[in-house]
């Protein structure tokens, strides 16, 4: 192995505290508290002034973030600071907002149902290290377009963007808290406060992360840094033979780009572009609709196209993308021969925990923002050999540069395979013995009926949630009122919510099945997509189908004749388990269903594009223990109320 082994971390201060230890970058206060110097201890060594106009890929080793093994009702500690963080040893560091010093930050491991407390203590002092633009469309397009190049020419600087300072929230994406200590959006704290929560764990083993959620900056404050991963074990994963230790490695996947300067050359700082819709610069004080920000670098842990030596055996890789709207679909190619390495891919879990049995990707593995797949690479049958993980498009060669697709620059990271061959891994026959993977006909008819359509707002140009209450067939056409012809027959739907901030429409009952539709309209040839977040509950795909929302008029916003849902979908092998965020494309329903979690209280569900969320694409809703909620309905029902406000369970 390179440099890249794993340092496995338990700081303890008394009986009440533990915090991140770094070996010789901090020290324990006497509070407990963790205190360090703003440098990374595992920074790569490089170049202190801008130099290199271009970036060499798999010139620098892959960092593996420390783990930190949380445990028990004391509190450990964990403060964001600013730090230095070489990205790529041919840029100067780059100033980043990190978890403990470390980006991606600490992995944070637990134990099934072990309760743990966190105290993130926000240390951050100054304004963003993010350097933000608007940048017009250049040429009909796609093409290179100029979010896909790195520096700032030509673009005009975002004032609101540089006096911002640190207010962030935490979540932990995909875990069972209660909402009080979920990271809700608008329970930011700013700098020199902290946000003290307690996590249940009581799920089975999965690959979490955690993230700033703070109302309206997510996208800036993910992108400054503030990401990290969380990973639950449990006594089923304990029993199965899989690759484990060093051989068990997090691969946190994100686009990047950078500032150059005068002549060119990398800064090393952070430039989040984004691309004024309709050409026109926006007015002071103002933000207009705007294109999906995507940019040419890759990251995995926090080096730009990283390499990763590794032995002639099997290997557990941990992925998730956090990327702020990239798609990756990645593929293993032999640089040899320059072609795929079909079945290279075992895959044994999706978002929130193990599969029923191995499924082997045939050739490519498609993740969303905040999408993860467990997969198991066996290098013992590639000794010697390099190869490359790189992102494509459908149709296209893998490997090859496709500006024309957004794609300027395709490598992710590269695996130098050692000569000395171990033995053939033996993949498990049953991963999870206690998955089963359902359908429509395994949902409870009790379960509640959600519908959430994905659409525009009435100049066409923004991504809105409308958030859909049924109701009787033959209810007026007027605005907000959506009709869908659905297998089963037609179904009549009211809008009663498109904001964050408008009153509160969906409550529900803890431990309860839910059934929730999203059903995607957008206009004939805009391709847009939809990673949709639900927080606190673990949903398989039970559906997915075609629509043709030619009927939609969304200066009315209304349908002037019904969506029509046309046929099924395959749902993709990285699909087919437990999830928390599944992906919505251009003009299609997707169906989900599952149990919501025991926590209780006012959360969220929401697109992962995160200027989506950030902009308006998030919809809270209620929580309560079920008598709580029979009370809750009552209430609604004497007040007036009707329909998804007090709903106490439609029947399917």
């Amino acid at each position: 192995m390179s440099t890249t082994s794993r340092r496995t971390v338990l700081g303890m201060a008394g009986a009440t505290a533990a915090a991140v230890a770094v070996a010789g970058t901090g020290v324990l206060g006497g509070t407990g508290a963790f205190q360090r110097k703003a440098e990374a201890a595992d920074a790569l060594e490089g170049v202190n002034e801008p130099t290199f106009t271009e970036l060499t890929p798999f010139r620098d080793p892959l960092r593996v973030p420390p783990t930190l093994r949380a445990k028990g009702h004391r509190i450990t500690e964990i403060d964001l600071v600013e730090s230095p963080v070489r990205l790529h040893s041919q840029m100067p560091r780059t100033r980043m907002w990190t978890y403990a010093g470390h980006f991606p930050g600490p992995t944070v491991e637990v134990r099934s149902r072990d309760q743990v407390r966190v105290a993130w203590n926000n240390r951050l002092r100054g304004t963003t290290p993010v350097k933000a633009v608007w940048v017009q469309p250049e040429g009909p397009g796609p093409g290179l377009l100029p979010y896909n190049r790195p520096g700032a020419p030509g673009g005009v600087p975002r004032p609101e963007v540089d006096r911002l300072t640190a207010w962030t929230t935490v979540h932990v994406h995909g875990g069972h808290q209660n909402a009080l200590n979920d990271g809700a959006a608008e329970y930011g704290v700013a700098p020199g406060s902290s946000q003290l929560a307690e996590y249940a764990n009581d799920q089975a083993a999965t690959h979490l992360f955690y993230h700033d959620h703070a109302m309206a900056v997510t996208s800036l404050n993910v992108t400054a840094g503030l990401i990290g991963n969380w990973i639950v074990r449990d006594a089923e994963e304990d029993r199965i033979d899989l690759p484990r230790g060093k051989y068990e490695i997090p691969l946190t996947i994100q686009d990047a780009n950078f500032d150059t300067d005068a002549q060119g050359r990398l800064t090393g700082q952070i430039l989040a572009k984004r691309i004024v819709g309709g050409g026109a610069m926006p007015m002071p004080g103002s933000i207009p609709p705007s294109l999906a920000s995507l940019a040419p670098f890759t990251m995995v842990n926090g080096v730009v196209w990283p390499h990763m030596d590794v032995e002639a055996r099997a290997y557990r890789l941990r992925l998730v993308n956090v990327s702020g709207a990239r798609i990756y679909r990645l593929v293993v190619v032999d640089e040899e021969t320059g072609k795929p390495v079909r079945g290279a891919m075992k895959l044994i879990g999706t978002d929130m925990g193990l599969l029923g049995k191995v499924q082997t990707i045939d050739e490519a593995l498609s993740l969303s923002p905040a999408e993860r797949a467990d997969v198991v690479i066996d290098f013992a049958a590639h000794p010697g050999k390099k190869l490359t993980l790189v992102n494509t498009v459908e149709g296209q060669t893998p490997g090859a540069a496709l500006p024309d697709f957004m794609v300027p620059h395709p490598e992710v990271m590269q695996f130098r395979v050692e000569k000395q061959r171990h033995a053939s891994f033996r993949m498990p026959t049953t991963l999870s013995a206690s998955f089963r993977r359902i359908g429509l006909a395994d949902v409870p008819r009790t379960a509640t009926e959600r519908f959430v359509v994905l659409g525009f707002d009435k100049t066409g140009a923004m991504p809105q949630i409308w958030e859909m209450q049924e109701v009787p067939a033959g209810t007026a056409p007027g605005t907000g009122v959506v009709t869908v012809d659905m297998p089963g027959g037609t179904r009549t739907l009211r809008r009663t919510g498109t904001m964050f901030e408008d009153t509160t429409t969906f409550f529900a009952a803890s431990g309860t099945w839910e059934k929730w539709h999203f059903i995607s309209a957008a206009p004939a040839g805009v391709p847009i997509y939809h990673p949709m977040h639900i927080h606190l509950m673990n949903f398989q795909v039970v559906d997915r189908r075609t629509v043709d929302a030619s009927g939609m008029d969304f200066a009315a916003a209304r349908t002037v004749r019904p969506l029509t849902v046309g046929g099924p979908v395959p749902v993709a092998p990285e699909e087919s388990g437990w999830k928390d965020t599944i992906t919505v494309n251009a003009n299609t329903l997707v169906t989900v269903a599952g149990r919501l979690a025991d926590q209780t209280g006012k959360v969220m569900y929401h697109c992962h594009l995160l200027d989506h969320e950030d902009e308006g694409m998030m919809r809270p809703f209620v929580i309560m223990p079920p008598a709580v909620h029979d009370i809750h309905h009552m209430i609604m029902e004497m007040n007036g109320g009707s329909g998804m406000r007090g709903m106490k369970g439609m029947k399917m």
